[in-house]
């Protein structure tokens, strides 16, 4: 199997990383948290995107999706 060096480098920072805090994950977010305050940046947040309903019983139902 083919290995990226991009993203073996990034694995490699990340394990490091999370060696640090003995791969604890709310020690981690933490301290993701305080680099977020830090260099004064911030999350993106999108809305969430909803689903489009299901058509109510009463609508017609198309003659291709009519089961024989």
């Amino acid at each position: 199997m083919w290995n990226d060096p991009i993203v073996e480098e990034i694995r490699q920072a990340s394990d490091k990383l999370a060696a640090q805090f003995n791969y604890d994950l709310r020690a981690l977010w933490e301290y993701y948290r305080e680099q977020q305050q830090l260099q004064n940046r911030s999350v993106v947040s999108r809305p969430p995107r909803y689903c489009k309903p299901k058509p109510s019983s009463n609508s017609p139902v198309p003659e291709a999706e009519k089961v024989a």
